[in-house]
C-alpha cells in the first residue's frame, strides 16, 4: 500500500480538470462572442484532460491495488467512490429538465430505460443524462477489469503485466479498426454493442499507459525495454492498419502520455509546500466535483451573460473569470459534500460518525474504532 503523498498526481488532476473546464468555456461566451474553441486550431486536442484523467487513473489504481485485495470489495469500493456525486448531479439534470424542458443536456429523454442506464452507469453509445458521465462508463469497465484480475489470478507481477498487455491489445485493435473513442448520439441502443465498443476502445490505451507505468516503475532499463518493445510493435501495427484520418485518438493519448510523463519526472519539484502547490493539490483533490459540476456552472452563467449584450472583446476576460468560478465552486462542493460523504461511506466511517452521539445515560456511545 502506498503511504507517501504523491503530490504530482494531484497537480495532474488539477491540470486535467482545468483543461476540461477551459475546453467547455464556449458555453460562457457563445451567446455574445464569435470566438470559439470548437472552431479553433486547438479543437482536435480540446478536452485532452479526459485522456489524462484515464492515464492517471490507471497509475493510481496500479499504485493502490495490493495482493491482499479482493475483487468484489475493490469494485464495490470504487463504485461507492463514484456513485454519490454522480447521482447527485444526474438528479440535478433531471430536476432541471422537469422544471424547464427547454434546458437539458444532449437531448436525453426520461424514459425508464435511459434513466436506468444513466443511474447505473451502464455503457451507452450516446450520452447519459449527465453528459460528462460518459467517461465514468469507461472508468467502471477499467475497475471491473482490475476486479476480475484480483478475483481470478490475483495481483502478482505477471497478472498485472498481463492486464496491461490486454488493455494495450484492446486499444490497438480499436485504433486498427478506426473505432471512435467517445459517445456518438443516435447510435444503436443495444447494450451488448455498447459494451463491446467500450471494451474495444482507444481509451484502453490510456488506462494501460498509467497501469504499466506504475508496474514498470523502478525496474531495470533492460526489463522495461523487453516489456515495452512488443507493445510498441503492436501499436505500430495498429497505426499502420488504421483507416485514413482515424488516428486522432492515438495522437491525443500520445500527447496526454507526454504530459503525464512530464509531471512524473518533475515529481520532486512539485513537492514544494507553497501557496501555488497547496492550491493545485486542493484543485486535484476536488477534480471530480469540478468535473461533474462545471457544465452546470458554465451553462447557467452563459445564459445570464447572453442577456447582458457584451461585446466580443469581453471573450477572454469572461472565460478566465468563468473558469476560475467553476474551479472555486467545484472546490466548495468537494469540501462541503463530496469529502464528508466519501468519509462517511468508507468502512467504519458510519460507526466513527456515531461516536459523538449521546448514549442512554448522556455519555458517548462506546464504539470500537476499526484499525486503520
Amino acid at each position: 500500500m502506498q503511504t507517501s503523498r504523491r503530490l504530482e498526481l494531484q497537480w495532474l488532476r488539477a491540470f486535467a480538470a482545468s483543461e476540461v473546464v477551459l475546453c467547455h468555456s464556449d458555453l460562457l461566451t457563445k451567446h455574445f462572442s464569435n470566438l470559439a474553441i470548437a472552431r479553433s486550431w486547438y479543437q482536435p486536442y480540446s478536452a485532452l484532460g479526459v485522456e489524462l484523467f484515464f492515464i492517471v487513473s490507471g497509475y493510481v489504481i496500479g499504485m493502490r491495488v495490493g495482493a491482499a485485495d479482493k475483487g468484489g470489495a475493490f469494485f464495490a469500493a470504487r463504485v461507492m467512490r463514484l456513485v454519490p456525486m454522480y447521482w447527485f448531479f444526474t438528479s440535478i439534470a433531471v430536476i432541471t429538465f422537469l422544471l424547464n424542458p427547454a434546458w437539458h443536456l444532449h437531448g436525453f429523454s426520461l424514459d425508464p430505460v435511459s434513466m436506468a442506464k444513466s443511474y447505473l452507469i451502464l455503457p451507452q453509445q450516446g450520452f447519459p443524462i449527465l453528459g460528462v458521465g460518459w467517461t465514468l462508463e469507461h472508468e467502471l469497465l477499467f475497475y471491473l477489469g482490475v476486479a476480475l484480475m484480483l478475483a481470478t489470478v490475483g495481483a502478482g507481477s505477471a497478472a498485472r503485466l498481463g492486464l496491461g498487455w490486454l488493455m494495450t491489445g484492446l486499444g490497438a485493435i480499436a485504433l486498427a479498426l478506426g473505432s471512435p473513442p467517445g459517445p456518438f448520439p443516435g447510435a444503436s441502443s443495444n447494450l451488448g454493442v455498447a459494451v463491446l465498443t467500450h471494451v474495444v476502445s482507444p481509451f484502453m490505451l490510456a488506462f494501460a499507459i498509467g497501469w504499466l507505468a506504475r508496474e514498470l516503475e523502478g525496474r531495470k532499463p533492460l526489463a522495461i525495454a523487453l516489456q515495452l518493445l512488443p507493445l510498441a510493435l503492436l501499436l505500430l501495427w495498429a497505426v499502420w492498419m488504421a483507416p485514413p484520418g482515424k488516428l486522432m485518438p492515438a495522437w491525443r493519448i500520445g500527447v496526454a502520455g507526454l504530459v503525464f510523463a512530464g509531471f512524473i519526472l518533475c515529481r520532486h519539484a512539485l513537492q514544494t509546500d507553497n501557496r501555488l502547490g497547496r492550491t493545485m493539490v486542493m484543485l486535484g483533490e476536488a477534480s471530480f466535483s469540478i468535473y461533474l459540476s462545471h457544465w452546470f456552472v458554465l451553462s447557467a452563467a452563459g445564459k445570464l451573460l447572453g442577456q447582458a449584450g457584451l461585446p466580443d472583446s469581453f471573450d477572454i476576460p469572461v472565460r478566465i473569470a468563468g473558469v476560475a468560478m467553476s474551479l472555486a465552486i467545484g472546490v466548495a462542493l468537494y469540501v462541503t459534500l463530496e469529502k464528508p460523504v466519501d468519509r462517511w461511506l468508507r468502512p467504519g466511517g458510519r460507526l466513527r460518525s456515531l461516536r459523538l452521539l449521546p448514549g442512554p445515560a448522556g455519555s458517548p456511545v462506546p464504539v470500537r474504532k476499526k484499525p486503520g
